[in-house]
């Protein structure tokens, strides 16, 4: 085992807090297609607490944090079920947890447009309450390209720092609209600012399309955000063609105990050792890439700023690659600003 290996902490840059830990609690899994569980979580977020809200999201967040994650970026339901009562619970988390990790908002229209027009109005007034981005989902909506368009317009409006959408998510071949994606956010110069998360779609068409589709990509400046545990229920997105053309990779764990995914550790290093056996990232080279995902600066620059004063120092007992991989450790040691723990 080689020597000790101490760092700022992890990162997570895809998250969804607000429905976090549902799983065991209030909800009991029940295994059905995504839209079946789309429909539930539908229902139990109509009954939703700011409280409620904030103590799951808490506890989702706690286990971020004992395994060594210092940036978390989530997504936050904001519609006429939920209101706003996702944005103000985050809202409250983010400032009394400022001093041990920095937690970025989206603010995320997960249900469409056309299921909920007030959706659009409760957008900009999210965006109003404090400083995040937007997010949207290219299969919410019957014509996605429209959807896309209409998240596009109000960053612009509203000058939202970033802009994320859940691209693809199916990962048919059908529902392929990451190169409009690209496209539009080309035309509009917010490519830097855009994260594509998922990209499933990617894997399932055809090599030239991919390839295409990757090209502009490149031209465009998006980012990439990759959610192992989506290997579940579609084919992950073509990590390595993405690395290879020069794609900023980030992981993410997405959904953690909701009706969405009843697991999640939250342990980042675990998420990257699935993604790890999935695509056999297994050469010395592929397996460094992996772990410099999870070692990647925010983009954001307010972001980047907020963590580098955050004065964190998380210590592992080894910095071997492969151990930190094979093993998934906690921490040897954390310290947060004027918080420290040991195991």
């Amino acid at each position: 085992m080689t020597q000790s290996w101490q760092i700022r902490g992890l990162s997570n840059e895809h998250a969804h807090l607000d429905k976090g830990m549902l799983v065991p609690g209030s909800a009991v899994y029940t295994d059905a297609p995504a839209p079946v569980r789309g429909g539930w979580t539908r229902e139990h977020k109509a009954g939703f607490t700011k409280q409620g809200i904030y103590e799951r999201a808490e506890a989702a967040l706690q286990q971020m944090l004992s395994y060594g994650t210092t940036y978390v970026r989530t997504h936050v339901d904001v519609d006429p079920l939920v209101g706003l009562k996702g944005v103000e619970a985050l809202l409250e988390l983010q400032a009394n947890y400022a001093d041990r990790v920095v937690i970025d908002l989206t603010a995320f229209n997960q249900e469409g447009f056309e299921r909920y027009a007030e959706t659009e109005e409760l957008l900009a007034e999210a965006l109003r309450m404090g400083r995040m981005g937007i997010g949207g989902h290219t299969l919410t909506d019957s014509d996605g390209q429209a959807h896309i368009r209409r998240i596009y317009d109000l960053a612009e409006r509203l000058d939202a720092p970033w802009i994320e959408f859940h691209t693809d998510e199916s990962g048919k071949p059908e529902h392929f609209l990451l190169p409009y994606l690209a496209r539009e956010a080309a035309s509009r110069g917010l490519g830097s600012r855009v994260y594509a998360i998922h990209c499933n779609s990617l894997a399932n068409v055809p090599d030239e399309a991919a390839e295409d589709a990757i090209g502009l990509m490149v031209s465009a400046g998006l980012q990439v955000i990759v959610c192992p545990t989506a290997i579940a229920t579609r084919a992950i997105t073509r990590t390595k063609d993405l690395l290879a053309a020069g794609v900023r990779l980030t992981l993410g764990s997405d959904n953690m105990s909701d009706l969405f995914n009843p697991l999640g550790s939250g342990n980042m290093l675990q998420y990257a050792q699935l993604l790890a056996y999935v695509q056999r990232f297994y050469e010395p080279g592929e397996q460094q890439a992996l772990l410099d995902m999870l070692l990647a600066e925010p983009v954001d620059a307010e972001a980047a700023l907020k963590l580098s004063q955050l004065d964190a120092e998380v210590l592992y007992s080894t910095g071997d690659v492969r151990e930190l991989l094979t093993h998934a450790p906690r921490p040897a040691a954390m310290r947060r600003g004027a918080a420290s723990t040991s195991n």
